[in-house]
């Protein structure tokens, strides 16, 4: 695929996941509405058995990577490695990259914040706006919704140049949305910020990825995605077990009002210390 298709190609992706998402959010909340928490649970469930069971069916042959692809992928002897391997080597050509550890450091903090928010967003759609889950579903479908028109955008517009600056511009605006999320009580208004989130997501998130994929070399991506989803998830189960003392001690409101301030003033800085991520281009 060429490098000016990298931005098209993902935005495409992301709107087909976010699709999916809303039609899983919105029918969610209305299911617990009308069935109550149990039976929703139980089909949930069922569909993953489902997907299991299908997957099962499914032919090797159809599955078998073809034979002149697995020769090319195969640098080296690099084919018959360990996943232990060929997870240090993702981790050997990101300590050469400064793009890539600059990515780390910024995306560590800001996961910290983001897995904070999300771990206060059902109580808040129930304790704060004073919402049931309906007002949860339409608070996630928003912001799914909100991903579709961001990635719609990001994949019609000529970024390349300034490709880096965009990722800066889509976490503001997520902080900033969070901040705002925090202050007010109304349903309708939270819902309107998670849209907004949603696009700001998407133009950070996008970006993102077509950097990743411009910089490293073909036979690395995997190795590369997956070391570093590694090392930037590490931040979310760590905010998720604190964000929970520090929404008690200042509750959920004045909480997001913090983890939004926050996430601003990390993004502000990084702009101007992180050069390599605010000058990156494809």
């Amino acid at each position: 695929m060429a490098k000016e298709d990298l931005a098209a190609a993902n935005s495409l992706f992301s709107i087909s996941s976010s699709m999916n998402q809303i039609a899983g959010f919105g029918i969610g909340g209305l299911m617990v509405l009308l069935l109550g928490v149990a039976i929703p649970i139980y089909y949930d469930s069922f569909t993953f058995i489902f997907a299991a069971a299908s997957v099962v069916l499914i032919a090797r042959s159809v599955l078998d990577v073809p034979p002149v692809l697995r020769s090319a992928s195969n640098i080296d002897g690099e084919n018959s490695s360990s996943f232990r391997e060929k997870f240090l080597q993702g981790l050997r050509f990101i300590r050469t990259s400064r793009f890539l550890l600059e990515l780390i450091a910024l995306a560590l903090v800001l996961n910290f914040f983001a897995g904070g928010v999300q771990t206060l967003i059902a109580p808040y759609a129930k304790i704060t706006v004073h919402g049931s889950a309906g007002t949860y579903g339409g608070m996630l479908a928003a912001l799914s919704l909100g991903t579709v028109l961001g990635s719609i955008v990001v994949g019609k517009i000529e970024a390349r140049k300034y490709v880096g600056k965009l990722l800066f511009v889509g976490v503001l605006g997520a902080g900033g949305s969070v901040a705002l999320i925090g202050v007010t009580t109304v349903a309708l208004y939270s819902i309107i910020l998670m849209l907004v989130i949603g696009v700001s997501l998407a133009f950070a998130n996008v970006p993102l990825q077509v950097l990743v994929q411009a910089k490293v070399p073909g036979h690395l991506l995997g190795r590369v995605f997956t070391s570093l989803g590694a090392l930037v998830t590490m931040a979310t189960p760590i905010a998720a077990v604190t964000t929970g003392s520090v929404a008690s001690s200042l509750q959920i409101g004045p909480t997001l009002q913090l983890y939004g301030v926050l996430m601003v003033i990390v993004t502000a800085g990084a702009y101007f210390v992180f050069q390599e991520v605010r000058e990156a281009k494809y």
